[in-house]
């Protein structure tokens, strides 16, 4: 069932804002499924008596939306502005509907109105909660909080936790499944099980429980949304990670920023196609081995970002997740701090959360552990890449973690911790005194030419110019000039 709502206020004055009403309604698709929007602009151009027809509309409404500017507007015989009338028909007519009122200005312009507007106010003053805005788009956010406020005073909004509400507003249709899919692949992967033989209808129903069955018809919970949903922002507005990579050690200068929004596994995709753009990445030769060396290792960030995900206090409206690149640290920062029970200097091992149904998913595909191995998990990963342990810290009502980069020590970052990072140079096919001029252009930034290298490894110029064509060809090393004036580096 829809909540009909009737918005009321002087067509001329007050048009724009009453347009406005119906448009923050219907652009967003959880108040659209649960309130159909009235104006008397949509009475068609024929028929019944305007006045019969939209007094009628009111009779029937269950919300009655007023909104007073500075004029009373035409008076009918009775003495009443179709406003007021509409005012008072609805309060004879219901005795159980809402009445939402707005006055736009601030309390020392109400003596600038006119007579029957100040009279009009006193009115609702006198009876009913009302709210002031100065433009419409602070009244877009009026309604949209009362609106909100409405249907959680209605129970339409489950009690319990976010991500279990159910929304009824919405069906399976918002599901993609293809997000679903992707991760079914990844599931398969990572816990080596076979893809399950169900439909993935009855996979998110049965298995993972997100997809509820209510008088024979399915509902999204809101975990479902943020993992499955075709546009989860639209749905859950705060649900966005604001990354940015700021120049020095302050937030005076941005470089680079983005909002990430989407099903969650996409929005973590994204983070780090941004890290490794706006991060080191040094190389070094060890032995007969190209070794690249990240600024920082990303599996940690990355268990810092899946842990803000799983345990934000998604009632936070207006509160991303926040990811800042600074010269010498990288912090993530979540809103809502440690639950009851916490304490901020002894976090390692133990594992409570808001969103017991998000960290559900993650654990289906091993992104998160079920015994509070986390904060041991990101310590471990940063040692491993020779780094200090991240900082947690709590800032007002936000969880921070913060982790110091090696500033202009990068090269000096433990090469042992990067197997999956080690390109063989003998299986390249490079011989010894390629290795070793690689070692010097990359290790010990030396620039040479062809005379230098026929000296340090006492070979021909044929043999020289052969040597270098070759790490060129890889892509190992630059050339700048021509001929005898030509040098070689590496970047």
């Amino acid at each position: 069932m829809k909540y009909k709502l009737f918005v009321s206020a002087n067509q001329k004055e007050l048009k724009g804002e009453r347009f406005a009403i119906k448009e923050v309604i219907n652009a967003n698709s959880t108040l659209r499924g649960f309130f159909d929007v009235f104006l008397f602009e949509d009475l068609p151009a024929k028929g019944k008596s305007p006045v019969t027809a939209y007094l009628k509309k009111v009779a029937n409404s269950d919300i009655y939306v007023c909104i007073i500017g500075k004029n009373y507007g035409n008076k009918y015989k009775d003495g009443l502005s179709a406003t007021e009338r509409e005012f008072r028909y609805f309060l004879k007519a219901t005795s159980r509907g809402e009445i939402i009122a707005f006055i736009k200005g601030i309390a020392s312009e109400d003596a600038k109105r006119d007579h029957d507007t100040q009279s009009f106010v006193k009115a609702i003053k006198a009876s009913f909660i009302y709210k002031r805005f100065r433009n419409i788009d602070e009244l877009k956010t009026q309604i949209l909080n009362s609106l909100i406020s409405f249907l959680d005073d209605k129970g339409e909004f489950s009690k319990g936790p976010f991500d279990k509400a159910i929304r009824r507003d919405l069906g399976y249709e918002a599901i993609d499944e293809q997000a679903v899919k992707d991760f079914l692949h990844n599931r398969t992967i990572r816990l080596k099980v076979a893809f399950p033989k169900i439909t993935i209808k009855n996979f998110l129903v049965a298995a993972l429980k997100v997809v509820k069955k209510e008088n024979g018809y399915l509902h999204l919970t809101n975990t479902a949304i943020l993992f499955f949903g075709k546009d989860p922002s639209e749905h859950i507005s705060h649900h966005e990670i604001r990354i940015a990579r700021f120049k020095g050690a302050t937030r005076l200068e941005c470089i680079d920023s983005q909002e990430i929004k989407g099903p969650i596994y996409k929005m973590l995709d994204e983070v780090k196609v941004f890290f490794l753009r706006n991060t080191r990445l040094a190389n070094k030769i060890v032995e007969f081995k190209r070794v690249d060396i990240p600024e920082y290792p990303y599996e940690a960030i990355r268990e810092s970002i899946i842990n803000a995900i799983a345990h934000r206090d998604y009632t936070r409206r207006g509160a991303p997740i926040m990811v800042s690149i600074f010269d010498d640290r990288l912090e993530v920062s979540n809103p809502g701090g440690l639950l009851p029970g916490l304490n901020i200097k002894k976090l390692e091992g133990h594992h409570a959360t808001r969103n017991e149904a998000i960290c559900n998913i993650f654990h289906e595909t091993m992104d998160m552990e079920r015994f509070g191995t986390g904060i041991g998990k990101m310590k471990g990963l940063m040692k491993e890449h020779g780094l200090a342990a991240p900082k947690f810290e709590e800032e007002g009502d936000f969880f921070v973690v913060k982790f110091y980069g090696p500033g202009e020590k990068i090269l000096d970052l433990a090469p042992s911790s990067a197997e999956g990072r080690q390109t063989d140079l003998k299986k390249l096919g490079l011989n010894d005194r390629q290795i070793e001029v690689l070692r010097l252009m990359v290790n010990e930034k030396k620039i040479i030419n062809n005379r230098e290298y026929r000296e340090i490894f006492k070979v021909t110029d044929r043999t020289a110019l052969r040597d270098l064509n070759l790490l060129l060809s890889k892509g190992m090393i630059k050339k700048k000039g021509f001929k005898k004036d030509a040098f070689y580096f590496a970047e």
